[in-house]
């Protein structure tokens, strides 16, 4: 057990070392993955130029490390027409938030070829869709996640902004869930932290998500209050009982983007 322990930090440092020397180009907020595990991909992942000037990395990934089940990998604003990219435009992400606070943008593919994306940005994300219309064009099959930290009793967490393609806005979100093994979530805890309240439990649907080991859950936010809501789902008492890890939303309400 101890060998074995040994051996797996020996491997994260060297796998650490590695991105350090081969992804050290690439911004932060990138994914750090050594160059050498790219060679033979079409369109490699790398650092790119956005429309306003600003550095972000998109392009194909290697297939990607299994996450531990299960996790919420997806938070969109829904949208009744799911959009598409085409080649030769400039698409738009947007968001509620304070425009002054900039967001980590990650786009994942749940289907091979594996396209990522990532971005640091401020108010919404504009980008030239050329790459994503290629690999990746159906929005349905990213998991997106916006991401930015903020101070919870002192503390330094991790909150998730709901993201949507172009303008409009939806108070309903829709979670992306992934587990390696056959789940049926069907409820979901829902805490208000800042400002505080009092939890509830309320039932949801899961639906089969765009690719194997993914799950759908959607849940609408339309009578609560603008804040950070710690969520989790889980599976009834007479089922396997798992739940999600939890997350922290960011639930505001703003007009429409264009």
């Amino acid at each position: 057990m101890i060998r074995s322990l040994l051996k797996i930090t020996i491997t994260a440092i060297l796998c650490s070392s590695c991105g350090v020397a081969f992804g050290q180009a690439r911004p932060a907020f990138c994914e750090q993955i050594p160059n050498a595990l790219l060679e033979g991909v079409q369109a490699p992942y790398a650092q790119q130029t956005s429309p306003d000037g600003k550095p972000y990395c998109e392009g194909l990934l290697v297939n990607p490390i299994a996450l531990l089940p299960p996790s919420v990998v997806s938070l969109k604003q829904s949208q009744v027409s799911l959009p598409t990219f085409t080649s030769g435009a400039v698409a738009s992400l947007n968001w509620c938030d304070d425009p002054r606070l900039p967001v980590h943008i990650r786009l994942r593919s749940t289907k091979i070829p594996f396209f990522g994306l990532d971005a640091l940005q401020q108010g919404s994300f504009k980008w030239r869709t050329d790459t994503i219309a290629t690999w990746q064009p159906n929005w349905d099959n990213l998991a997106a996640l916006g991401t930015r930290e903020v101070t919870i009793s002192g503390d330094k967490q991790t909150v998730v902004v709901p993201l949507r393609v172009g303008g409009g806005y939806s108070s309903v979100y829709s979670f992306m869930v992934h587990s390696q093994t056959a789940i049926s979530l069907s409820e979901a805890l829902i805490q208000p932290i800042q400002p505080p309240g009092e939890p509830k439990l309320i039932d949801v649907s899961l639906m089969d998500g765009p690719s194997k080991n993914t799950w759908l859950v959607s849940v609408s936010f339309a009578a609560r209050k603008a804040g950070i809501y710690r969520v989790t789902f889980e599976e009834a008492a007479d089922d396997a009982g798992l739940t999600t890890t939890p997350i922290y939303l960011l639930h505001k309400t703003c007009v429409s983007h264009e």
